[in-house]
């Protein structure tokens, strides 16, 4: 019984972590300015170190928070390079301006990486279905991002830029699934409870 509810609030956890996530995603794309966007970013990240990470057993706090920081910094660092290059090649465009990435998306990748590592996780257990997963998903939040935005155009034709953006997510987020595989990111005793396979 103790058991089976420690799953069940485990999996609760994920729900609202995947919750949160679609609520954060709508505040990055309509761009509220960056002491909102860093008021919302650094909420979500105490969010989800203190319903995961924190939960741990006390000797294992700091290197599950340690865990979910590395996470964040491998997937912003290498989305927002994703990202900034597709600017720079011109499948991206804005009327802001901006060195390397536009600010709120640099906020959506800190947030996804959140989301990846908690609400996602379940896609660590099979590459192929997170391959699909990217090639479909990806896409269709660009496009859908790009519309709310209004001040970011995809290159024309859409459907190639489309069909490039579906073949880059169907390579990027195995490989992100893969690296959250390894004993750098995983471990955490609140995926131990849920079920979820430690590799």
């Amino acid at each position: 019984m103790a058991n089976s509810q420690s799953r069940s609030l485990s999996i609760g956890k994920l729900f609202v972590s995947g919750l949160v996530f679609e609520g954060v995603w709508l505040v990055c794309v309509l761009s509220p300015g960056v002491t909102v966007l860093a008021a919302v970013t650094l909420a979500n990240l105490f969010l989800h170190l203190w319903l995961f990470d924190l939960q741990a057993a006390p000797g294992q706090r700091k290197s599950s928070v340690v865990r979910t920081l590395l996470w964040v910094a491998l997937v912003a660092l290498s989305g927002g390079a994703m990202d900034a290059l597709l600017f720079h090649f011109g499948q991206f465009a804005t009327s802001a301006e901006f060195r390397l990435l536009p600010l709120w998306l640099a906020f959506l990748w800190v947030n996804f990486s959140l989301a990846l590592r908690f609400a996602f996780r379940f896609l660590q257990r099979n590459l192929w279905v997170a391959a699909l997963f990217g090639a479909t998903g990806g896409p269709l939040s660009y496009w859908v991002g790009a519309k709310i935005n209004g001040d970011v155009i995809l290159a024309q034709p859409v459907v190639a830029t489309v069909l490039l953006l579906a073949l880059l997510w169907a390579v990027y987020l195995p490989v992100l699934m893969a690296c959250a595989r390894s004993s750098v990111f995983s471990g955490s005793l609140v995926f131990r409870k849920a079920g979820f396979p430690q590799r």
